[in-house]
């Protein structure tokens, strides 16, 4: 018979919250827009919960024993939630390519799982014992230090709260050719006891401390996303001289992600420089090459496109650091104040009242009318003249800044 005592190498000396705050920073760092979710977001789930279970694991955690033939329902628990735990951050290490080493420990407490949960088949890979040339192990007895009365533990292991003994058989078929010798199995150490003790305070180290050692592994930043760059082809999709700006181009060639400002959805593309199109050909086809108000609207949006295209290249912008196409933060400057302007151009335009202006080649004509004719009759008062629907809510829309430009280059 050996005994074997499983304790901690490395003692767990945190706390169950800051193990939390930390595994949330490092889902921060490796989550992106290519993050299989489905599949990350149980095994965090699972992380979650281990880290709450083994936190409070107690002395009981194994039950009252398998006197009754099987094991205590907290011995399959707590069994199958080791297995969950170290299967759930191999996983996650693998999608995260990140390389974690099970300690002695770990490996040891799995054997365990796997001969609380398999006992009753044989059981060949116990690859924490050296058992070579046995053929099965099998889980004796689980007994608690508190009910074990008739057979209490050595002296040295009266701390432990369980003992584990497997018991392991070589399946020796020479013993029939030699039926009268009865110490046959002795000499052949047909069977081997092993009895593991353990406590749960060991056991709680064991296992945050390798959830530790996975959120600790790898990189301590967020990961840099790879920026490709736009082709040198600036002066063909954006000339002033002619008078051009190719936003479909544009659109097209930032279109791979979402740095741009560029999302699809429901097969509707949405990107603030189609909004910024809408203007561009409006003023074009309603205004005057030389009339002021479509020379502001040229300037101004040549200026923000050629910025935009001049910062996209800077890998280190990101989205909230490139210029803002937002028409209406575009020709802010222009637009009057009213009363409930913050709620009805900065709130409902483009939820409600024109809710496509800032897609591509989408006209919907989809709008909330009692939002629309608020809008028209506040703007308008600001205005001091009606605004024009022409065709559709959109053009009302560009109607809205073309004459909050000329109202303002009238005074």
């Amino acid at each position: 018979m050996e005994k074997i005592k499983l304790s901690s190498s490395k003692k767990f000396s945190g706390t169950a919250k800051e193990l939390k705050e930390k595994l949330e920073k490092k889902v921060d760092i490796y989550q992106n827009p290519t993050t299989y979710y489905n599949t990350e977001a149980p095994l965090l789930w699972i992380i979650r919960g281990s880290i709450k279970y083994f936190d409070e694991l107690d002395t009981e955690f194994l039950g009252i024993g398998n006197e009754s033939g099987i094991p205590c329902m907290k011995a399959d628990h707590f069994a199958n939630n080791t297995y969950r735990l170290i299967k759930a951050v191999d996983y996650l290490a693998e999608l995260w390519k990140l390389k974690i080493e099970k300690s002695e420990e770990v490996k040891f407490l799995l054997d365990i799982r796997t001969l609380i949960v398999h006992s009753g088949e044989q059981i060949t890979k116990v690859e924490s014992l050296k058992l070579e040339g046995y053929k099965d192990s099998q889980l004796g007895r689980i007994l608690t230090r508190k009910e074990c009365r008739a057979f209490p533990f050595p002296e040295e292991y009266s701390d432990m709260d369980y003992c584990i003994e497997i018991w392991n058989d070589k399946h020796d078929k020479t013993k029939k050719h030699n039926l009268s010798k009865v110490d046959h199995y002795i000499e052949n150490e047909n069977y081997y006891d092993i009895d593991i003790y353990l406590k749960a305070s060991d056991v709680r180290s064991i296992l945050l401390h390798h959830i530790e050692k996975f959120i600790d592994c790898g990189n301590k930043t967020k990961l840099p996303q790879k920026v490709k760059k736009l082709p040198d082809i600036k002066d063909k999709v954006i000339d002033t001289e002619s008078d051009t700006i190719d936003f479909d181009r544009i659109a097209d060639l930032i279109s791979k992600d979402l740095r741009g400002g560029y999302y699809k959805e429901r097969g509707v593309e949405y990107w603030a420089g189609f909004g910024l199109k809408r203007l561009y050909d409006y003023s074009k086809k309603h205004l005057e090459t030389l009339d002021k108000v479509r020379v502001i609207i040229k300037e101004k949006i040549h200026t923000v496109m050629s910025k935009y295209w001049d910062d996209y290249q800077d890998g280190n912008l990101t989205i909230d650091d490139l210029p803002n196409l937002d028409i209406r933060t575009v020709f802010k400057e222009f637009t009057p104040d009213f009363e409930y302007k913050g709620y009805l151009e900065g709130e409902k335009l483009f939820n409600y009242i024109a809710p496509f202006f800032n897609t591509r080649n989408y006209n919907d004509k989809k709008t909330d009318v009692g939002y629309l004719d608020m809008f028209v009759n506040e703007a308008s008062n600001a205005l001091g003249k009606e605004l024009s629907m022409r065709e559709s809510v959109d053009d009302l829309v560009c109607d809205y800044f073309v004459q909050s430009i000329q109202v303002k280059n009238s005074y």
